[in-house]
C-alpha cells in the first residue's frame, strides 16, 4: 500500500466505511474520550442520551475539527490535514424537574479521504492501480431525556445514517502496448438505528464514600442500511455503465459501559469502555474484507472552574486523559491499533458561553506488511451558547 497526497486523510480509510468518528463532546474529546457515566449540565453528549437529563437551559453546541495525518512508509512519509465541520446540537429541556429534554442536530459518524497505489500483474499485464476515495456517513439524531427518580436517568434517540461515498480506481498498464481504464463508483447510503441509555447517581445509599459515584450504560442498535450503487469503466475510446443497483448493508449493534467520580469541588475522574461488533457486519449479503471487532478504552480527568469564581482564570476547566483503540480494521491478517494522549480545556467567552477546545495526538498502525503508520494530530473545538427561552424575569 502506497499512500499519496490528495484526500486528506488515511489509507487505512479505503477499508470498511472509513474512519469511524466517535465523538460525544469536545469536552470528552480531552478526557480520553469518556462520559458514558458522566452527568452535565453544561455540555452536550451526543452518544448518551441519559446524560441530557440536568440540562435546565436552552442549548447550543457546534463543532469542528481539525485532523492532521502523517502516513509513513518504510521508505518515505506524507503529512496530510484538514478542517472538518464536526456536528451541531440543540438541547431544549421541556420539564427541567423531571429531566426531560429533547436533543436534536447532526454529528458525523465516519469518515472516508484517501489516495493509494499499488502494483499488480494478470494475464502477463503487468498494472499500477491508482484508487482515490472521498465521503463519509453523517447522523441525524433526535432524542429525548427523563429521570423517573432522583438517582436514575434515561434516554433515548432516533438516528438516520446518510451519506455518499465515491471511488475511483485507474487501471495503468505498465507493459506496453496494453491500454488502461478508470472506474468510477458512487453510494448514497440511507438507514436507521437506535439509541438506548441509562445512568445511575445513588450509590450514596450504600455508602458515603460513593456518593459522588455515577454509571452508564449506552446501547445503540444494528442499523439496516441501503445504498443506490452506480458505476462506470471509462476505456481511452468510450464510456460503459456497467451497474445500477440498490444494495443493503448493515452496521453492526455497539454497547458502552462508564463511570465517573467526583473527588471535592474540584477534581472530576472518568472511565469508559465501547465495543461494537463489526465481524457481524454484511455489505450485499457477504462480510466486509479486512474488518474484525472494535474495542475502546478510555480515561481521563477533569479539574472543574471554582464556583462564582471573580478572576477569569479561575473558570477555566482543565482536562487530561488516555484512550487506547482496537480498531475494526484489520488488514492482511494485520490488527490496526490506536493510542492517544489528549488534553482540552474550556474557556469562558460571555456570560454562560463557552470554547471548548480539545487537543490529541494519536498514533496508529505499523510499517510492515506493506501497510503504513499514522501520527495524527487532532484539535476539536466547539461554541457552546446558552439561550435565556421562556425565562420569566420578575418584574420590578
Amino acid at each position: 500500500m502506497q499512500a499519496q497526497a490528495g484526500n486528506g486523510g488515511s489509507a487505512y480509510t479505503a477499508f470498511g466505511i472509513g474512519d469511524l468518528r466517535y465523538f460525544p463532546s469536545t469536552r470528552s474529546a480531552g478526557m480520553g474520550y469518556t462520559g458514558i457515566g458522566l452527568p452535565s449540565a453544561n455540555y452536550i453528549n451526543s452518544m448518551m442520551p441519559a446524560a441530557w437529563s440536568r440540562i435546565s437551559r436552552v442549548r447550543i453546541e457546534a463543532n469542528a475539527l481539525y485532523e492532521g495525518i502523517n502516513t509513513a512508509e518504510t521508505n518515505k512519509s506524507l503529512y496530510q490535514a484538514k478542517g472538518l465541520f464536526n456536528g451541531a446540537l440543540l438541547a431544549f429541556p421541556i420539564s427541567p424537574a423531571n429531566g426531560i429534554v429533547v436533543v436534536g442536530g447532526f454529528s458525523p459518524y465516519s469518515f472516508t479521504g484517501y489516495n493509494t497505489s499499488f502494483t499488480n500483474s494478470q494475464n502477463g499485464v503487468d498494472y499500477r492501480i491508482n484508487e482515490i476515495g472521498r465521503g463519509g456517513l453523517t447522523k441525524a439524531q433526535l432524542g429525548l431525556s427523563y429521570s423517573p427518580g432522583e438517582d436514575v436517568s434515561l434516554g433515548a434517540s432516533l438516528n438516520y445514517l446518510f451519506g455518499n461515498y465515491t471511488q475511483e480506481r485507474a487501471f495503468i498498464p505498465l507493459t506496453s502496448g496494453s491500454s488502461g481504464a478508470t472506474l468510477f463508483i458512487e453510494e448514497a447510503n440511507r438507514g436507521v438505528n437506535f439509541t438506548l441509555s441509562g445512568m445511575y447517581q445513588g450509590f450514596g445509599k450504600l455508602s458515603e464514600s460513593l456518593r459522588p459515584l455515577s454509571l452508564g450504560f449506552v446501547l445503540t442498535t444494528q442499523a439496516n442500511m441501503t445504498f443506490d450503487f452506480n458505476n462506470r469503466i471509462d476505456f481511452a475510446s468510450e464510456r460503459d455503465t456497467l451497474t445500477t443497483a440498490e444494495k443493503k448493508m448493515t452496521i453492526p449493534v455497539a454497547f458502552g459501559v462508564g463511570a465517573a467520580y467526583q473527588i471535592a469541588d474540584r477534581w472530576l475522574l472518568a472511565a469508559d469502555y465501547y465495543t461494537q461488533a463489526w465481524s457481524n457486519a454484511t455489505i450485499d449479503g457477504q462480510p466486509f474484507a479486512f474488518i474484525r471487532n472494535s474495542n475502546r478504552f478510555g480515561i481521563g480527568a477533569e479539574k472543574l472552574p471554582i464556583k462564582d469564581a471573580s478572576s477569569w482564570l479561575d473558570k477555566l476547566a482543565y482536562r487530561l486523559g488516555f484512550s487506547y483503540n482496537a480498531t475494526y480494521y484489520q488488514v492482511y491478517g494485520e490488527p490496526i491499533n490506536e493510542w492517544a494522549i489528549t488534553g482540552g480545556l474550556t474557556l469562558p467567552i460571555t456570560g454562560e458561553t463557552r470554547l471548548n477546545v480539545g487537543l490529541e495526538y494519536a498514533e496508529r498502525g505499523v510499517k510492515s506488511n506493506l501497510l503504513v503508520k499514522d501520527n495524527i494530530i487532532r484539535v476539536s473545538f466547539s461554541l457552546s451558547v446558552v439561550e435565556p427561552w421562556f425565562v420569566r424575569y420578575e418584574e420590578e
